[in-house]
């Protein structure tokens, strides 16, 4: 990959009138024509640098959010994509600079959700990047509207599919790119291999991918790294019960959240309040963040007290069943999992 060095404020880019302001694999993949932002090191803790002291200075900038909720149809991309378009373009017209959908809103969750899946028609409709034909529409809409673009798909790299999402730059460059770590009952679909955030011209942001959330460990990891945004695309799950968990992370960690859900969106911020929350299919939801709000510096207080040297048991798991074998790929048990929900899934069709 071709690294940025630069992380440039983001009220640089634009004119605070556009914000509404009022004051994978076990070595890295070569990914030609990707211009990723930079990232802190995603091996050993002891590699991580330490993060500035900073303070807040200058004006409050707000960044206008747009959340599209739809629902995908399996296996149909362009129409899917036709779908995704509409409502990008939507929100753009409505502000939004940066623009955030669900989880595999591309091909609809096949890797999940198909009855008819199997490993050869899914790689048949899998992205690669940075030039699969929809991810370069992806990219040209962007450089066109000139806004973030976030949205998830089923990567093809080699012959290993994952559940991906990708940030494309206004200038329709692919500005980072995530893969679902804990992938659960989908078929056919290979873990993450990194949880780290990217220091962006929007701030330092990190990703999520709906089952993510559900172990702590993985936010804390980007917590702790400094993330001042998360976006958490999502297919199904969730709920008020959910945007109530979600607010008690984000409050942990001081950085906002930003799901992207199926049926509903939320905006929640560094504090813990749901500033936005929405259940509804088929919308476009507009809402603000400010990176004042981020806690800086002697404001991260949980942080500043952790015992680093207390939390070695965390890296081990004690559990008699696992979904992951200590090099981050499914178990045989969690093969069979997979297995027999393909077969249910088959049967009730």
């Amino acid at each position: 990959m071709t690294i940025s060095s630069a992380r440039l404020p983001f009220f640089s880019l634009f004119p605070l009138a556009l914000f509404g302001c009022s004051s994978q694999e076990k070595a890295p993949r070569a990914e030609p024509g990707i211009v990723e932002a930079s990232a802190p090191s995603p091996a050993a803790a002891a590699d991580v640098k330490p993060l500035p002291n900073k303070t807040r200075s200058g004006p409050i900038v707000y960044t206008k959010i747009g959340i599209v909720t739809m629902d995908a149809k399996p296996w149909e991309l362009e129409y899917n994509y036709g779908r995704l378009e509409s409502y990008v373009r939507e929100a753009a017209r409505r502000g939004a600079k940066v623009v955030v959908a669900p989880e595999a809103v591309l091909d609809g969750y096949v890797c999940y959700a198909a009855p008819d899946v199997t490993r050869e028609r899914m790689m048949e409709v899998a992205q690669s990047l940075p030039d699969g034909p929809y991810i370069v529409r992806a990219r040209r809409l962007s450089r066109e509207l000139g806004i973030y673009l976030v949205f998830g798909f089923l990567e093809r790299a080699g012959q290993e599919m994952f559940n991906s999402l990708a940030m494309i730059d206004p200038q329709g460059e692919i500005l980072a790119k995530y893969s679902k770590v804990h992938v659960g009952g989908e078929s056919y679909i290979t873990p993450g291999r990194e949880l780290k955030p990217f220091d962006t011209p929007l701030g330092r942001i990190g990703f999520l991918i709906c089952m993510d959330r559900t172990v702590p460990e993985n936010i804390r990891t980007l917590g702790v790294q400094g993330v001042e945004t998360v976006f958490l695309p999502m297919d199904g799950g969730g709920g008020p019960e959910n945007t109530r968990r979600m607010a008690r992370y984000a409050r942990e960690n001081g950085c906002w959240i930003i799901i992207a859900n199926t049926w509903s969106a939320a905006i929640i911020s560094p504090r813990g309040d749901v500033r936005l929350e929405k259940y509804e299919n088929e919308m476009v939801s507009i809402g603000r963040i400010t990176q004042w709000e981020v806690p800086r510096g002697l404001d991260r207080s949980s942080m500043i007290k952790r015992r680093p040297d207390l939390y070695g048991p965390l890296l081990k798991s004690y559990e008699p069943v696992r979904w992951y074998d200590d090099e981050g790929y499914p178990t045989a048990w969690a093969e069979a999992q997979r297995a027999k929900h393909r077969q249910d899934i088959s049967t009730s069709k």
